[in-house]
């Protein structure tokens, strides 16, 4: 897609910089790579695939040793193949290619860290939330889960513990979130595309550059009402995965960090359309979290559960946007009759 498809937004976000007019949102990487086209020559596209396709190549062995001496298998495949998580980029190959790699590797070798004992300086975890914001403001709204996993798996008191999350982790993140909204010029400026043509490369569409910050989200959100109230769907299935894995293996994920986790949330979901995203980072992330918990052996029975919310798991999808659910057409069909039956029915009374 990256090489197949010069534009658009899956290629385009990679290729924000700072050199065809100044300093924006998401362009630290975009920087890097027309640095490196400057220098070899090599075509944009071919930069960031392989750059993905190293990102892409490491986290899958990181992911093969975060599972690999695991008690329950079964657990581990409904997990990595939940819909609304990993295994969403099987299903809609327009996640695949989006900047949350770099967020899901980031922390996948922090969760590591901590599960080996190593010790992690609190400037080490700034540097790479602000490499990470840098890169994609989104990760702002995930941060509790980094402070999370800084607090329960440190030693210290928790009064302390929870200062150094805001001094190391909260703080130097608003500051540059303040920093990227107030000073940061827009994606596209007037020297881009000729910019791009200078460096060899032509967009076949401009896609994120072409995006207009004043977009009214609230008019897309009503002409789609169906569509994204049924992401409801896919996250209740997604979180009855989770609560199935944790009441086998026994594991509480701490109420308090899932209400903060939401809270940071909600702004996001009220501001950008790509609910499904926003979905799948979230269970990603909670997914690497999750891993380093205890397991236990499954018994036959949960084995077999375990085996049929797999083949559940399989049957159903939840894309980047608008869609929010689907499964095979007859019940996709059969739900949005339902709906509209109710919909309308509630609408005339009102």
């Amino acid at each position: 897609m990256i090489v197949t498809q010069k534009g658009g937004w899956c290629f385009g976000e990679w290729i924000i910089n700072y050199q065809d007019g100044g300093f924006k949102r998401r362009g630290l990487f975009g920087t890097l790579f027309i640095w490196i086209n400057e220098l070899t020559n090599i075509q944009l596209e071919y930069i960031v695939f392989a750059f993905v396709f190293l990102l892409y190549t490491v986290l899958f062995f990181l992911l093969i040793q975060l599972f690999r001496k695991e008690k329950n298998n079964l657990l581990t495949i409904v997990l990595i193949l939940l819909p609304v998580g990993f295994g969403m980029m099987f299903k809609d190959p327009n996640i695949a290619t989006r900047k949350e790699i770099l967020f899901f590797l980031l922390y996948l070798i922090y969760i590591l860290r901590l599960r080996s004992k190593v010790i992690i300086k609190d400037l080490s975890i700034t540097f790479f939330i602000i490499i990470a914001l840098l890169t994609h403001e989104a990760a702002f709204f995930y941060l509790p889960f980094v402070g999370m996993a800084y607090f329960m798996k440190n030693n210290g008191s928790p009064l302390d513990k929870i200062k150094r999350i805001l001094l190391y982790q909260f703080l130097p993140s608003v500051i540059i979130m303040f920093i990227l909204y107030k000073f940061g010029i827009n994606l596209r400026t007037e020297n881009t595309i000729s910019f791009f043509k200078a460096h060899g490369l032509v967009l076949n569409e401009m896609g994120i550059f072409d995006y207009d910050p004043n977009y009214n989200v609230l008019n897309h959100y009503k002409s789609h009402l169906y569509d994204y109230q049924t992401y409801g769907i896919s996250i209740l299935l997604g979180a009855l995965t989770f609560y199935i894995y944790s009441r086998f293996n026994k594991v509480k994920i701490n109420t308090i960090f899932l209400v903060i986790q939401i809270l940071f949330l909600v702004p996001l979901f009220y501001m950008a359309l790509d609910w499904g995203r926003w979905t799948n980072i979230f269970f990603s992330l909670l997914t690497i979290f999750i891993a380093i918990e205890q397991k236990l052996v499954l018994t036959k029975k949960q084995e077999m559960i375990a085996g049929l919310v797999i083949l559940f798991n399989l049957s159903w999808k939840m894309m980047l946007m608008t869609q929010g659910f689907l499964v095979f057409p007859e019940f996709d069909g059969l739900l949005k009759r339902v709906y509209y039956f109710f919909y309308f029915r509630i609408t005339n009374l009102l």
